[in-house]
């Protein structure tokens, strides 16, 4: 079993072990219960050094953030060991609160926002790394091999009208479809 006071002395790939034997969380499947008082945490092995750096600059901003006592990476897999807060997260408790604490955690809420776009950033992407990981900005999709003009039109059409993924979606309703047509 684990022990977290262990914690340090634990080697890479016995800590792996005890993290994928440990229970999941039953709100994300990426979220171990290590021990009453910590947790471990998926992330894609390229994330770390933003994980880190996003927890570190919160922190830095008096946002109150998890502490990482340890990150490890073993086959293919990177996870954080933070510290466990018990409760209930704000998405399934807000419905229940009173009117005056949602006003409350609102303001809160918007400390936090104002703080965190106080950071700037020597690059475009994330601040450890400088990697743009958004749908939106890295078209992962892009536009097909030999794409036809009216395919291309299409395209340019899309991103240079772009405002929001609820706005795309109505206007794609009101436009003709692209007829499909082998080549």
């Amino acid at each position: 079993s684990f022990h977290e006071e262990l914690l340090d002395k634990y080697p890479d790939a016995d800590l792996f072990h005890h993290i994928t034997s440990s229970p999941k969380c039953a709100s994300s499947n990426q979220v171990f219960y290590l021990s009453p008082n910590l947790i471990a945490k998926y992330h894609d092995p390229s994330e770390i050094a933003d994980v880190q750096k996003a927890i570190e600059v919160a922190t830095h901003r008096g946002i109150p953030s998890p502490s990482i006592l340890k990150t490890i990476k073993v086959q293919g897999c990177a996870y954080t060991i933070m510290n466990r807060i018990e409760g209930d997260t704000l998405d399934i408790l807000w419905k229940d609160l009173p009117w005056f604490m949602t006003i409350k955690l609102g303001l809160q809420l918007r400390r936090c926002v104002k703080a965190l776009r106080s950071v700037t950033s020597p690059t475009a992407g994330s601040l450890a790394t400088g990697e743009i990981r958004s749908f939106y900005l890295e078209d992962r999709f892009g536009l097909p091999a030999h794409s036809r003009p009216t395919e291309i039109a299409h395209f340019t059409r899309f991103w240079g009208n772009f405002t929001g993924m609820r706005r795309a979606l109505q206007v794609s309703k009101q436009q003709p479809q692209i007829p499909y047509s082998p080549d």
